[in-house]
């Protein structure tokens, strides 16, 4: 059985490292874990961002449709009890619900290894965690970047190459992980 990582609404939020870390979810290399107040903050942030509606309840239902598994229900007695920063205790409470092995989040600081230790839940960065995917299987995770960048564009457009993924990636703060995959190819 995989590992399971919650992935908090701030790596959700970006489309490209979304999509990076559900298209490697899909490979069976991990398991991703949400709850319903985590969907709900990514989407309060993409209506916020200007994306109509129908746009953001389109792909939130593609996400839940993919991994109906991935979706943490009982979290919320839990929540009082976690010591981590109060806007993110549900994070924390969904992950313990959810026997998660790991939170990805770009807050860190929300997560003090004090409080997240006591329940054997590690917290990594998306970069760090992106990396230790590339580690793990290298092959499998050039090739998924690949088929993202090939799943862009619609005609007239043009699809993205691997490069404009990467780069994609860097702004939304995974830059190590970049440039590694860059030196591998």
């Amino acid at each position: 059985m995989p590992f399971s990582a919650v992935l908090d609404a701030c790596v959700l939020y970006p489309n490209a490292l979304r999509d990076t870390l559900l298209r490697i979810a899909e490979t069976g290399m991990y398991q991703p874990l949400w709850s319903g107040r985590i969907l709900a903050e990514v989407r309060g942030a993409l209506l916020r961002n200007g994306i109509a509606a129908r746009n953001v309840d389109r792909t939130l239902s593609f996400v839940q449709s993919a991994f109906p598994e991935a979706f943490v229900e009982g979290w919320e007695p839990l929540e009082d009890a976690m010591g981590n920063h109060v806007k993110d205790r549900h994070v924390l409470a969904a992950a313990v619900r959810g026997h998660a092995d790991v939170i990805v989040t770009s807050n860190l600081r929300d997560f003090p290894s004090t409080t997240c230790d006591q329940w054997d839940i590690e917290v990594q960065h998306p970069d760090t965690f992106l990396l230790y995917e590339l580690e793990l299987a290298p092959d499998a995770i050039v090739r998924v970047l690949r088929e993202q960048a090939a799943a862009t564009g619609k005609p007239p457009h043009r699809s993205m190459t691997l490069g404009d993924v990467l780069a994609s990636l860097e702004n939304c703060g995974a830059p190590v992980f970049a440039s590694a995959v860059r030196s591998l190819l």
